[in-house]
């Protein structure tokens, strides 16, 4: 058996170390080396990865994390099953080994090869390996694939686990997943494109009711994409998207200047999504800054509803724009309280006028107990701090009726209405 040491900075295979550690192996030693990362046959690839290199490696000097890496790969081939035919382990640095062979040599018993690199897995991490120079048992992560391009699956597969936090993955097909999604994704990149070159960037607004005279009292701009068919496409199907490329703060700001030309169509408060995206964006918050001066008037009628997300690092910078916004009158509410990222610690450093209250509590409050005693928590927080509630997901009289008993100020759902253009 051998261990082969790749440089990951050449196309072709570069065989920096060789050293045969088992000799007279059994095992059928191929010719010449597979190249794994070009070959356009059919291959099985085990891609191995030291948990938590990447803080061992910066513990270590160059010198030290080689030699640590090399004493690894001989342990790996030692513990190799004898069944599973490999002869050589491959050193990827990083902490990452790779086991190869062609796939025409076990494509009958893939299935006795997965089982086997699980146990081996195993048993790696049950025996707790430490080596030299740190005190530290290793363990491993494995991403096993077979077929064609079965190398990239694996890469990608490693990726995944490292999402996941799980240890082991069939990464099959996971590169065609990938270039499927991308493919979707550049379609979605063209029809927003279009959209804003041809202004069908729009807004849609539903109704916010008084919950003790139901009346209308503020709407919610929603933004919407009209495709080259005239399709109405709602935000779940293209901002995610949007937000990955350029495009992302002219919808915004399509959608600012949408906002405040509704301020003069209706009596009503206009309630705007802001995102930590758009608030960490020096453009986005010109352009809204820009808005509040020309229209200085309208602006108290302005609410900004807070979309928080895990993206705020910096409470600081949020509770700066907050206090920027507020002196032109503008209210601040705080959306889909109850779940995720909001809290209510984040209420007393932000000091909302507004708490728009989770769809998810709202639209199961008729069968969920543990939903109505979060809004009823909700509900009696915010009454002692002088904070209004907003109900969403109001789909029913039924859960009209209980909102209101339970004392929230305002309802907004699919029982007053849907996103509409304003009339």
């Amino acid at each position: 058996m051998k261990v082969i040491h790749i440089n990951r900075k050449r196309n072709n295979l570069a065989l920096l170390y060789v050293e045969d550690i088992i000799n007279n192996s059994k095992l059928p030693v191929p010719k010449k080396d597979i190249d794994f990362k070009n070959s356009l046959e059919e291959l099985v690839v085990v891609l191995i990865q030291i948990e938590d290199f990447y803080y061992i490696n910066i513990h270590l000097n160059q010198k030290e994390s080689g030699k640590l890496q090399k004493k690894f790969a001989k342990k790996i081939l030692h513990l190799i099953p004898k069944d599973c035919n490999f002869s050589k382990v491959y050193l990827l640095d990083r902490g990452e080994f790779v086991l190869t062979k062609r796939y025409e040599d076990c494509k009958d018993n893939i299935e006795e090869t997965i089982n086997s690199i699980k146990k081996f897995q195993q048993y790696v991490n049950d025996i707790k390996i430490n080596i030299e120079p740190i005190d530290y048992d290793l363990s491993i992560i494995v991403s096993f694939s077979y077929g064609i391009e079965a190398f990239k699956n694996a890469q990608i597969g490693l990726k995944k686990l490292y999402e996941t936090k799980e240890d082991f993955i069939v990464a099959n097909k996971l590169l065609q997943k990938k270039q499927d999604i991308a493919t979707e994704k550049i379609k979605t990149f063209q029809m927003v494109r279009k959209a804003i070159d041809s202004y069908n960037i729009v807004s849609y607004f539903q109704p916010i009711v008084n919950n003790k005279t139901r009346d209308i009292e503020k709407y919610e701009s929603l933004v919407r994409l009209i495709d080259e068919n005239k399709n109405i496409i709602p935000p779940n199907k293209f901002l995610d998207t949007a937000k990955e490329g350029k495009y992302y703060a002219q919808i915004t700001s399509m959608v600012l200047t949408n906002s405040f030309d509704a301020l003069y169509q209706t009596d009503m408060n206009i309630s705007i999504n802001f995102s930590s995206l758009d608030i960490e964006r020096s453009s986005t918050q010109e352009k809204f800054f820009e808005l509040l001066r020309k229209n200085r008037k309208e602006a108290p009628r302005v609410i900004l509803e807070l979309l928080e997300d895990e993206r705020i690092q910096n409470v600081n910078i949020m509770k700066e724009f907050i206090q920027k916004v507020k002196k032109f009158g503008v209210k601040i509410a705080i959306d889909d309280f109850g779940t995720g990222y909001s809290n209510f610690k984040r209420l007393l450093e932000y000091k909302p006028d507004i708490l728009k209250i989770d769809g998810s509590l709202i639209e199961n409050i008729e069968e969920d107990d543990f939903s109505r005693h979060m809004v009823e928590t909700i509900v009696a927080f915010s009454k002692k701090q002088n904070i209004k509630t907003v109900a969403e997901y109001v789909k029913s009289e039924a859960i009209f009726k209980i909102v209101c008993d339970l004392g929230v100020d305002y309802s907004q759902g699919y029982y007053f209405g849907k996103p509409d253009i304003l009339k």
